[in-house]
Order: structure tokens, then C-alpha cells, then sequence
């Protein structure tokens, strides 16, 4: 799991608001893909996967404001178990 964090906004930056989440809960999204847009004091940030998986949970919604700091959301880039069949065996 990947924590994406709210950092790197610049020395006076304490926070950001959500204006676009691109992708939704439940999306597969690969390393690199645009995941939200923030707005700040400076200007408009996108924040970008930086794993391939799912997107796992997102703790705010648009138009709420998040501190510096602060989980935006988790990616589960986990390996699956495809190397097992259906009954957990090898293949």
C-alpha cells in the first residue's frame, strides 16, 4: 500500500484544496497517471500516481481543504497471487 501525501508545495504552503479527483475509489491506475489537481495560495498542483494498482481509499472529497502533511489517498500496488491456481497451488 502507498500512502500519497500532501508535501512538497513550497516553503509557504500550508495547505491545499481538492478541486479534481481524476480517478475514483476502485480505479486501476498506472505509475505516473494524473490522480487529483490541488489548488494553493501559488497556484494549481497535480498530484500523479506514483505506483501502478488500485486506488484504494480517498480521505477527502472536492472542494475540501487539506493541511500539509495529510494522507490525500492509498494506492495497493500488491503483487497478485497469480502464480497460484485455484486451489493455491503452485503451477
Amino acid at each position: 500500500m502507498v500512502e500519497i501525501v500532501l508535501e512538497g508545495l513550497g516553503a509557504h504552503v500550508e495547505e491545499a484544496t481538492i478541486q479534481t479527483w481524476f480517478v475514483e475509489e476502485g480505479d486501476v491506475v498506472s505509475e505516473g497517471d494524473d490522480l487529483v489537481e490541488l489548488a494553493t495560495e501559488e497556484g494549481t498542483v497535480t498530484i500523479h500516481a506514483p505506483a501502478t494498482g488500485i486506488l484504494a481509499e480517498v480521505y477527502y472529497d472536492e472542494g475540501e481543504v487539506v493541511a500539509k502533511g495529510e494522507t490525500l489517498c492509498t494506492v495497493d500496488n500488491e503483487e497478485s497471487e497469480s502464480d497460484e491456481d485455484e486451489d493455491g497451488h503452485e503451477e
